[in-house]
């Protein structure tokens, strides 16, 4: 018994070593089970034969189950099974089925914008929906909205001073065909992607273009120089005058005048959102010195050489003689005048120089005939009122007076005075008789004639 008791002792060891691996662990239970089988005391026939069969059968249990391992490890890739081939394959028919729909919604989109003779839809120009709309309606349409948005003439202002601008006369307009031009361009410039974006982008994202306004410049800028002398604080500009052998040169003095390039823009803004058909626009000023006295320049625009008269048969016509007119005084002198000393005015005396050949010299021999005479009698004794008749006469015998021109008896005989020669000699003073120079009778003749 203590033999038996040994060897299910044992026994259960070898049960201990199932937790190797299965081929370390068969082997190694088979060598142990063998060296067990010889150990056993021959005097237990019958136990020795019972334990050997247990041990033969665990040796074959092992054996088996060392060829599944075996057989278990030459199989240990498997094969797809056909029902995912299937499914590969209709993941693919619907990947072509869905990229050839796009494909063909993208074409017939494309197609559909090269051709398209309208302009998009979500464009508007100036705040007017031109979507869907040929260029040329769309510039109709917007002609006529922006006429009933804008005045005839606009009204600028400086303080009290107010004038009006018009502005069909500057040519003020918005661009509306430039405008419409732009809005048919869009989408339309870029490849058929671009293109294609561009059309979604704005059905949703909506564009508003803003016309350009035209006007004529040069035109604008002079009507705004000319309202700049008429303002009532307007800068004065030195000026010159002839008075009888004197040139007067007047000062200038500092004012405002307009500032032509912020007051355009001011136009420009005031039509663009509509307010200058209610709201005037307030002129830009600007401070302003008067320019500098150019004595030369003045010089050069007073000074002129005499002209002699002469007269031409084939055709008639008679060309009257013109004094001429220059300082009587050196340039340099004059520019010292006015440079010297800051004055209102400046005077500088003047010369006359009469021509050889006046007009008066050829009357007689390009008027040879009489149209009209008249003749009268005064009283020769009174020898004042004779001299006085001798040099008013000497100073009109022989003058010509040209076609539209008027004759002035005081321009031609000029002042009547003691320094002149003229004589205190009876006159007709309020209907009674008084010795003076003031007197009218020979302009009574001329009108007799």
């Amino acid at each position: 018994m203590s033999n038996k008791n040994e060897l299910l002792e044992k026994n259960e060891n070898t049960q201990m070593t199932n937790s190797l691996p299965s081929n370390e662990k068969s082997e190694n239970t088979k060598n142990e089970l063998q060296e067990k089988t010889f150990t056993v005391k021959t005097d237990d026939n019958q136990t020795t034969k019972n334990v050997s069969k247990e041990l033969n059968e665990k040796i074959d249990s092992s054996e088996q189950i060392s060829d599944k391992i075996e057989e278990t490890k030459k199989f240990t890739f498997v094969p797809i099974p056909k029902k995912s081939n299937d499914v590969l394959s209709v993941f693919t028919l619907l990947v072509v089925l869905f990229f050839t729909v796009v494909l063909l919604v993208f074409t017939g989109f494309t197609i559909y914008n090269v051709f398209n003779p309208n302009i998009i839809s979500g464009v508007s120009i100036k705040g007017v929906d031109v979507s869907h709309l040929s260029p040329s309606d769309a510039k109709y349409q917007l002609d006529n909205y922006l006429s009933n948005k804008l005045p005839e003439e606009i009204k600028v202002t400086h303080n009290d001073f107010e004038t009006t601008i018009s502005l069909a006369q500057m040519g003020i307009r918005f661009d509306t065909k430039a405008a419409t031009n732009s809005a048919f361009s869009i989408a339309r410039n870029g490849n058929a992607f671009e293109n294609n974006w561009v059309v979604l982008r704005t059905m949703f994202d909506k564009v508003n273009i803003e016309p350009n306004i035209m006007f004529d410049k040069e035109l604008l800028t002079k009507n705004l120089e000319d309202i700049s002398t008429q303002l009532p604080d307007k800068v004065v500009q030195s000026s010159y005058y002839i008075e009888e052998k004197d040139l007067i040169i007047t000062s200038g003095k500092e004012g405002n005048v307009v500032d032509v390039d912020a007051t355009i823009q001011s136009i420009v803004n005031s039509i663009s959102n509509f307010s200058a058909l209610n709201t005037p626009i307030e002129l830009s000023v600007k401070t302003k010195q008067p320019d500098k006295i150019d004595v030369e320049k003045i010089y050069n625009e007073v000074k002129k050489d005499p002209v002699d008269a002469y007269y031409t048969k084939d055709p008639f016509a008679v060309h009257p003689s013109e004094n001429g007119v220059d300082f009587n005084i050196s340039l340099e002198e004059a520019t010292n005048i006015v440079t010297s000393e800051p004055k209102e005015e400046y005077i500088i005396p003047l010369k006359f120089i009469v021509p050889n050949i006046t007009t008066n010299m050829i009357g007689t021999e390009a008027f040879p005939d009489m149209l009209s005479t008249f003749s009268t009698k005064y009283a020769a004794s009174n020898r004042n009122r004779t001299t006085n008749l001798i040099l008013a006469a000497n100073k009109i015998n022989g003058t010509v007076l040209m076609p539209g021109e008027t004759f002035s008896y005081n321009k031609v005989v000029g002042a009547r005075t003691i320094a002149t020669g003229y004589k205190e000699a009876p006159i007709y003073v309020e209907g009674r008789v008084e010795d003076g120079l003031r007197w009218w009778y020979l302009p009574n003749y001329f009108y007799f004639v």
